[in-house]
């Protein structure tokens, strides 16, 4: 019997010891597996996964800023995929509208098992001749393309016409076990948890449902499968039986870590998940971009963002979606970015950022909001309480406080004062403000959109403008100052006087 790996137990990891495990840095060439052009992969995702305890689906539940049907469609097309179904049922809706037309689709109306569900997919099975297919859980982000050669070399040395993959875990909780044969070590099953014995409860061999299948034959093996089981379902793992009866030679490759076998259940395993996949995340950033990351612990960044060589994350620090992140920039503490382009060189400190782009060496914060739409060109700074939306603001402008522009451009060298604010929407429209290269505008400024201030020119501070100002002009706006003698407690007294009245 091949010997079992030691178990890698999901326990509470700390960082450091991720890399003991090895797990944090997986071999994403294509050396074991570049021949994938007569593999058809189908991607299981109809059920629905009621121990999460939510109205959404398993599959559509995020990790690192992806659903786990993103992981595991991304992870069939990066080992070398071209052919991929993806079996919906239970809000296939969702699920099409997310993947889009990256796939095929095939509907499994009814949740009957996971036979059954494969087999709906036998018109795309079956538009190819010869080769192989491979079987994936749409709940299974970890198992990546190494895990996928590592199977698939193994399937075409042995010449078997089923290969499963198994891990040998510390906790095989509700999963199916693989049994096999005392003496020799050869397959023999898969028992379901809910079908197995106390006795093969204890088993920690486990299948986390990635199988690979020759295509001969495949869809006819699967019509013959039964329901005789706990939950009348038709279940995959019975077609290794099925080939094993009639002499058909079955492999269980024990090739996955128990961190790359595990697919969350519910919400707890969800955060384990979760955590594994940024610690992850956190290692390839720091060794492979030769990025600084403070405290990993307190630090999330999602999977599909890029960060620049010489760059410094900071605690507390959010980068989401598949923001870029140019070199030697310090971001944080307490900053989120999101789907945002930052360019080499930047600060962002205590800061949000959203879809938007940032030149190099721009200075944000702290306590600055870019929302949506902006784009900043080089050496802009926007300091403490400023907001901006949809503003495009040129090289050098210097926007410092507490300030809001909104739907506006803003030429280079600008100078924004404190507390000005373009009004830009007047409750049923938005409207735009053009401020010129090198204009001045001064302390507590209400610019009325829409509105045009011309290059070079100067609003004085307390103005509220709204008519265009030429290129070097001067714009001020101010009543007269009014003051009467004793005018405050006149009128306290005449206030008092009506509040007694009124009692």
């Amino acid at each position: 019997m091949r010997k079992s790996p030691e178990p890698q137990a999901l326990r509470a990891f700390s960082f450091v010891n991720l890399s003991d495990c090895g797990i944090m840095c997986p071999d994403l060439s294509l050396g074991g597996f570049q021949r994938m052009s007569d593999v058809s992969v189908v991607v299981l995702a109809a059920g629905h996964g009621k121990r999460m305890k939510s109205n959404l689906m398993k599959v559509l539940h995020p990790i690192a800023g992806k659903p786990m049907i993103g992981h595991v469609v991304d992870n069939a097309f990066r080992s070398g995929a071209n052919d991929v179904t993806v079996v919906v049922g239970y809000q296939r809706e969702k699920v099409q509208a997310y993947l889009g037309a990256r796939v095929r689709y095939a509907v499994q109306a009814e949740q009957l098992g996971t036979g059954h569900a494969v087999l709906q997919a036998a018109e795309h099975i079956d538009a190819k001749q010869g080769g192989h297919v491979l079987v994936m859980f749409g709940d299974n982000p970890f198992l990546g393309p190494d895990v996928v050669g590592r199977l698939l070399k193994r399937h075409r040395e042995t010449g078997a016409w089923a290969t499963l993959l198994t891990a040998d875990v510390s906790d095989p909780a509700r999963l199916g076990r693989v049994v096999r044969e005392p003496q020799s070590g050869q397959f023999q099953r898969i028992v379901e948890h809910k079908d197995a014995t106390e006795e093969q409860r204890q088993i920690r061999e486990i299948w986390p449902g990635m199988v690979v299948f020759r295509r001969e034959g495949l869809t006819d093996l699967l019509r013959r499968l039964d329901n005789n089981n706990a939950q009348g379902e038709y279940y995959l793992p019975q077609s290794f039986e099925l080939l094993l009866r009639e002499g058909k030679r079955v492999e269980a490759a024990l090739e996955a870590t128990e961190f790359e076998a595990s697919g969350p259940n519910d919400r707890a395993e969800l955060a384990k998940a979760e955590e594994l996949f940024r610690q992850r995340i956190l290692h390839r950033l720091m060794v492979e971009s030769g990025v600084t990351i403070i405290d990993p612990k307190s630090t999330f960044i999602d999977e599909e963002v890029e960060i620049g060589q010489d760059t410094t994350i900071w605690p507390f620090t959010f980068i989401r979606g598949k923001s870029i992140i140019g070199s030697n920039c310090v971001i944080g503490p307490g900053t989120t970015i999101v789907e945002c382009k930052v360019a080499d060189g930047v600060r962002v400190e205590q800061s949000v950022i959203e879809e938007s782009s940032v030149g190099s060496d721009c200075k944000i914060g702290p306590f600055a909001h870019l929302r949506p739409g902006c784009e900043l060109d080089a050496d802009v700074e926007v300091g403490n309480y400023a907001e901006m939306k949809k503003a495009r603001v040129g090289r050098g402008v210097k926007c410092h406080h507490h300030s809001y522009l909104g739907d506006v451009t803003v030429g280079e060298r600008a100078n924004i004062g404190a507390g000005v604010i373009t009004a830009n929407y007047n409750g049923i429209e938005k409207f735009k403000t053009q401020i010129g290269a090198q204009a001045f505008i001064g302390t507590n400024v209400n610019l009325i959109a829409p509105i045009t201030i011309g290059d070079g020119a100067l609003v004085a501070a307390g103005s509220t403008v709204g008519k265009d100002v030429p290129a070097d002009g001067l714009a001020v706006e101010r009543a007269d100052l009014v003051i009467k003698e004793g005018g405050a407690a006149k009128l306290r007294a005449r206030y008092r006087a009506r509040k007694e009245r009124n009692q």
